[in-house]
């Protein structure tokens, strides 16, 4: 499925706004900008050995999504003259709107935020929307991970960053996933799935949000003195009972319902993995979610530090 990009051009110095903040260092620098009174992020691929960086090629191609639940590309330019001073060197940029309330990783690992089922339930909602509107359009994102689920203005889930991602017709994939949340046939670079391979890291952040940050598996580690991978794929019902244990909850915390929709994502063999409209189907995705203001509502009380926990049951 082939894309024209209709933005393709070189950003002259006076069009830059001022460099606000620098988010994150690495292969691609992330900036935040003001640019006409509004502000963009930036997000930054230098030249390699003086020519564009595939990365970047890659990512560009991704600008026609449209969905509230993804990152919107407002600008592909082949080289922005950017006077990054920690880059110092040829670059190509995408401009791409600003969710302003930081990333899931941030939510879940570092604030350690406690999400009701009905709160997990609005974001995987989010989640799996922009999943079946990615994988209809022959996407698949190939590197979903709390690092790239944002929050945006009104605290709705976004999915960014694309340049390790998949379209339909597109040859060998590029991506290897990301240790902890990638299905097995990425790790080994097998996959002839791409959105299965989706599926399964959806799965694994569904039990994220569930489980307050706590990763279902360490891979091809143990977890004291435990193999959970290994429990994930051959002892499901020990896997349960282990993480109850691990997480110091009552067994019902996680319900038939919860586990029966992780277990079907999580499959080993992509073809035996739950479809988009088996998981919309599964009783657990059926039960209460927020309303949009219902949600801020919540969001700004957990992040204003005003209510550490959301008070519905964990059932709910």
């Amino acid at each position: 499925m082939e894309q024209t990009i209709t933005n393709f051009s070189t950003i002259p110095n006076q069009e830059q706004g001022p460099i606000v903040k620098e988010f994150k260092k690495g292969r691609f620098p992330v900036y935040l900008i003001h640019k006409n009174g509004k502000p963009f992020i930036i997000k930054a691929f230098p030249y390699i050995e003086d020519k564009i960086s595939p990365n970047y090629l890659n990512e560009a191609r991704f600008s026609f999504l449209s969905h509230p639940n993804i990152v919107s590309i407002n600008g592909c330019y082949e080289e922005a003259n950017f006077d990054f001073d920690c880059l110092g060197q040829r670059s190509s940029c995408i401009q791409m709107e600003y969710a302003p309330n930081g990333d899931f990783f941030d939510l879940c690992i570092t604030r350690r935020i406690c999400m009701s089922d009905k709160l997990a339930r609005t974001y995987f909602h989010q989640l799996i929307d922009a999943l079946e509107y990615l994988h209809l359009n022959g996407v698949a994102h190939l590197d979903l991970k709390l690092h790239n689920l944002l929050l945006g203005a009104e605290y709705e889930l976004k999915i960014t960053d694309f340049d390790l991602s998949h379209m339909q017709g597109d040859g060998k994939l590029i991506s290897r996933g990301s240790k902890y949340y990638r299905a097995p046939e990425l790790n080994v670079g097998c996959c002839i799935d791409p959105p299965s391979a989706d599926i399964f890291a959806a799965g694994i952040l569904l039990f994220v949000f569930k489980s307050r940050g706590v990763l279902p598996h360490t891979e091809n580690q143990s977890y004291k003195g435990i193999d959970l991978y290994g429990l994930m794929r051959n002892d499901n019902d020990k896997f349960w009972e282990v993480h109850a244990e691990i997480q110091k909850k009552p067994s019902e915390f996680f319900s038939k319902e919860f586990r029966e929709l992780f277990n079907s994502m999580t499959k080993t063999k992509a073809h035996e993995r739950a479809s988009i409209q088996d998981i919309k189907n599964s009783a657990w995705f059926n039960g209460p979610t927020y309303t949009k203001q219902e949600l801020k509502e919540v969001m700004e009380k957990k992040l204003m530090g005003k209510n550490s926990f959301d008070l519905q049951p964990s059932n709910s």
